[in-house]
């Protein structure tokens, strides 16, 4: 099997982001990326302009609604209408169209230091027939962690990745409620990377370029073959990855996420993220770190069930349920820190 990292829901200058779009590919070149997903707001202005660029593959989605209730939607060729009112509405568009789409920033909190406070959290619930949802948003994350103006400055001139302690809480516990009551819900990682110059305090700083954002939080796809080389066949890859949840998120500000494995055995079938075993089967679930300073965790039903340390690890399963895998990185003398979250296998 073959991963390839991607940062998903960047935005460019077609929108309120500061890069061009070879900008943002020079970028993700320098960061060892293979696929970017921009996503401006309300615009598929970009579109033109999906190409592979320095090894890159750049693929355009759009952010649809600006009040609240944003929604990440990939693979159109037209923009859909915003709704923030009514969301489902949007969700229903961007399916009938063919589209695939994901919850951004569901729980987003913002930060008085920061924008004075902007947030853009999703308020209607319930809703359904979404593909999946950003469980780990970088931007979102590191600016509603900062609840005072001294933790704000030491964090970002000191330490970043201590504001990134681990996704939202309320964020994995809906996408393994969706998960395990509901349809299938895909996890994703994003960076929602802007690279404009933010106020903190007196201070004006470009907090984050997007050669410093596109090394923190990024989605590995899975495949079977090398990533093409031809744009469009490579284009099919990533989207068909992603709409069968053969990824999985990494924070690799920690360590690289690349190579990372989940997967069933049954017998002589292998069963990759997102895949589903049906029937009483005998089932053993693999998994393996990139990094040899790992804990890895199993949650079962959104549950921990499993722990083991070490680099990889094995585990018979006979009950049925929502397996996924978190590892930790254990850095030297120092406490576990969440690193990798993939998608789930489904027993049913």
């Amino acid at each position: 099997m073959y991963t390839y990292p991607g940062n998903i829901h960047v935005h460019s200058s077609y929108s309120d982001g500061s890069g061009s779009i070879e900008d943002i590919a020079v970028d993700a070149a320098a960061a060892g990326l293979s696929y970017v997903i921009i996503s401006d707001h309300e615009t598929l202005g970009a579109l033109s302009e999906e190409s592979i660029r320095h090894g890159v593959l750049i693929l355009v989605g759009v952010e649809i609604n600006r009040l609240h209730s944003h929604y990440l939607a990939l693979d159109l060729t037209k923009p859909i209408p915003s709704n923030s009112e009514d969301p489902q509405q949007v969700i229903d568009q961007v399916r009938e169209a063919g589209g695939l789409g994901f919850i951004a920033h569901p729980f987003e909190k913002g930060s008085r230091y920061l924008e004075k406070g902007k947030a853009y959290p999703w308020k209607l619930w319930p809703v359904f027939r979404f593909e999946g949802m950003e469980i780990w948003n970088f931007t979102s994350h590191w600016r509603g962690r900062h609840r005072s103006l001294l933790k704000t400055l030491y964090w970002f001139f000191f330490d970043r990745k201590g504001a990134m302690d681990a996704p939202p809480s309320e964020c994995l516990r809906l996408w393994d409620c969706y998960n395990i009551h509901k349809d299938k819900v895909i996890g994703i990682g994003s960076s929602d990377a802007h690279a404009f110059p933010y106020n903190l305090g007196l201070i004006k700083v470009k907090v984050f370029t997007y050669r410093y954002i596109f090394n923190t939080i990024n989605t590995y796809i899975v495949l079977e073959d090398e990533l093409s080389q031809n744009f469009e066949l490579a284009k099919q890859q990533i989207i068909g990855a992603l709409r069968d949840g053969r990824c999985y998120v990494s924070y690799d500000s920690l360590h690289s996420g690349r190579n990372c494995g989940f997967y069933a055995q049954s017998g002589s079938d292998i069963i990759q993220m997102g895949g589903e075993i049906s029937g009483k089967r005998k089932v053993r679930l693999h998994i393996k770190s990139p990094a040899r300073r790992s804990q890895i965790r199993l949650i079962r039903d959104g549950k921990l069930f499993k722990v083991c340390d070490g680099p990889q690890a094995e585990f018979n399963v006979t009950e049925p349920g929502v397996y996924r895998a978190e590892v930790f990185y254990r850095p030297f003398l120092r406490r576990p820190r969440p690193w990798i979250y993939t998608n789930p296998i489904y027993l049913r």
